[in-house]
C-alpha cells in the first residue's frame, strides 16, 4: 500500500518538472548554468543515495522504486541544457547503457552522500529521509537566485523531496 501512495505522490510531484532548459531570458547564462549544474549535482547525489540503500538493502527496493524513479526525473530535468556529461538520467538503475548513468559521475565524497548505509532497514530510510530533506532544502535555497523558469523547476523538485520525506519518514 505505501508503495502505490508514493507511485501516486511520485506522479503528482513531477507533473511540473518540464525543465526544457529555457530560462525566460536571464541576463546571465553563465550563473543559470552554474545554478542548473549544482541542483542536479545536489540530486544526482541523493540518487546515489537511493542506490545504495537499495543495494544494502534489496527488501526495500519496491517501496523505493517510484521515489527513486522520480529522483533521476529530477536530475534529467535539472541538468536539461548543461553538457552531456552531466544531463543523463534513467529512472531504473541498470536500464542505460553504462556510460549514460546520471550516477556515472565520480563517487560523492564521504562527508556529502558518501557515508555508509546502516545495517538496520528503518535506519537506513531514516537517514535517506535527511538526504532527501537536505536536498529539498538546497534547491529551495536557490529560489532565491534562480531566474524564472529555473526558480519554477527548483520549487517543483523542492515540493516533490518535501513529499518523499513524508513518505519515507512513513516507512522508517
Amino acid at each position: 500500500m505505501l508503495a502505490g501512495a508514493a507511485l501516486l505522490a511520485a506522479t503528482g510531484t513531477t507533473a511540473g518538472c518540464s525543465g526544457d532548459g529555457g530560462d525566460g531570458g536571464d541576463p546571465d547564462p553563465a550563473r543559470t548554468e552554474r545554478l542548473r549544474r549544482r541542483a542536479a549535482d545536489e540530486s544526482r547525489l541523493l540518487l546515489r543515495r537511493y542506490d545504495a540503500t537499495t543495494a544494502a538493502h534489496p527488501g526495500l527496493a519496491d517501496a523505493l522504486a517510484p521515489l527513486r524513479a522520480e529522483v533521476a526525473l529530477h536530475v534529467a530535468a535539472l541538468a536539461r541544457g548543461l553538457p552531456a556529461d552531466t544531463r543523463a538520467a534513467s529512472p531504473e538503475p541498470g536500464a542505460e547503457e553504462p556510460g549514460d548513468r546520471a550516477d556515472a559521475a565520480p563517487p560523492p565524497s564521504k562527508k556529502r552522500g558518501g557515508e555508509p548505509v546502516p545495517a538496520e532497514p528503518a535506519r537506513a530510510v531514516a537517514e535517506l529521509a535527511t538526504a532527501e530533506k537536505r536536498t529539498a532544502d538546497a534547491h529551495t535555497a536557490g529560489l532565491a537566485t534562480a531566474p524564472g523558469e529555473l526558480a519554477g523547476l527548483l520549487a517543483s523538485v523542492a515540493a516533490a523531496g518535501a513529499a518523499h520525506v513524508y513518505l519515507l519518514g512513513a516507512m522508517a
